[in-house]
């Protein structure tokens, strides 16, 4: 706790588009409530001065690409009582990820020259895959409802409630139109609920931004997209697109693609 009796917070970027930071900035009217419950002690895209910690609770954003950012993460969880991850980026990979497909030397070469042995440039991973994360804020951007709920919750020293079912799911409640059944590639069956079903809501398939659910039958998924035209090449990029680290899953590798 800080000097004033509210819980510190750090929020933190790695790599990534910084896009669920300003969405953070932009949950305007509510940002004013959450910081008489919180004290945001650093942050770096919206404060000038920041501390070193520690800190009671600890929002990162961003996949881990480059050593430097190995050694920082393992010291802001060395200093953090609790540990969010938000964003595609940091709890799944993300599309930055996507460079894991690619020859990381050819890639060097092709940017930087001959001379590139100073680049720092290591395979890019989640932020689970080298520190425990206590919670998850997936999506990209992560959804700021989800975000102040979040906030709130561990203000007071309770478990936040994170969606543990399908997007499919907040369809129905919503009583939307199903749009594999309108022959769309909707990602909705294998994807983690949270963002409300937005896209669906207004007639965009779920491009599976927040990750795999729990339990994911990515065999059933595919067959439904294999019925409706689907090639192995568009299904593939529809299931690593948000979260390329899910293709070394026993259950992924089962589709041998």
């Amino acid at each position: 706790m800080g000097d004033n009796g509210k819980p510190t917070v750090g929020i933190f970027g790695f790599t990534g588009c910084a896009g669920c930071q300003l969405n953070i900035l932009n949950i305007e009217d509510h940002l004013l409530e959450l910081l008489e419950l919180v004290d945001i002690t650093t942050w770096r895209m919206a404060k000038s001065e920041n501390s070193k910690g520690p800190w009671d609770i600890a929002f990162v954003e961003g996949s881990i690409a480059k050593q430097e950012e190995v050694v920082r993460i393992k010291a802001i969880r060395e200093n953090s009582r609790i540990l969010v991850a938000i964003g595609a980026c940091a709890t799944h990979g993300g599309l930055p990820a996507m460079r894991n497909f690619r020859d990381i030397d050819e890639m060097k070469r092709i940017v930087y020259g001959e001379k590139n042995d100073h680049v720092d440039v290591i395979p890019i991973k989640r932020v689970a895959d080298y520190i425990h994360v206590d919670y998850e804020l997936p999506g990209c951007p992560m959804d700021k409802d989800e975000f102040i709920r979040t906030v709130k919750a561990l203000a007071v020293g309770k478990t936040p409630d994170i969606p543990n079912y399908s997007v499919c799911y907040e369809c129905k409640i919503r009583e939307n139109a199903c749009l594999l059944k309108e022959n769309k590639f909707c990602m909705g069956p294998v994807t983690s609920a949270g963002c409300g079903a937005i896209c669906p809501t207004y007639g965009a398939p779920c491009e599976g931004c927040r990750g795999p659910v729990a339990q994911v039958n990515w065999g059933a998924e595919y067959k439904i997209l294999k019925e409706m035209g689907a090639t192995d090449d568009d299904i593939k990029r529809r299931f690593l697109k948000y979260c390329p680290v899910v293709a070394d899953t026993p259950e992924f590798k089962e589709l041998n693609f």
